[in-house]
């Protein structure tokens, strides 16, 4: 939803976004490979491009690779903002 809404708003197309799990960038490949597996609407989709390939979304592997340089969306799980990222 975030990569579309991005896509579509150039004026927030320079505000990076950023998902912290490890876990959540593991299932994207899960779900990747298994597409035969996926209902008739998502194997059309992928297709014409991966579903689960974005162009404004990317993975933030650790805080060293963060840039604290300007605005920027995050999302992360409870835990992560916890004792994580946030810290």
């Amino acid at each position: 939803i975030m990569d579309e809404y991005w896509a579509q708003h150039k004026s927030l197309q320079s505000v990076p976004i950023y998902y912290a799990s490890a876990l959540a960038k593991k299932c994207l490949q899960v779900y990747s490979t298994y597409i035969g597996m996926m209902n008739p609407r998502i194997q059309q989709q992928y297709k014409v491009s991966n579903p689960f390939e974005f162009q404004y979304v990317f993975n933030l592997r650790s805080r060293q690779q963060f840039s604290d340089c300007g605005p920027s969306v995050i999302f992360a799980s409870p835990g992560m903002l916890q004792n994580g990222l946030s810290r």
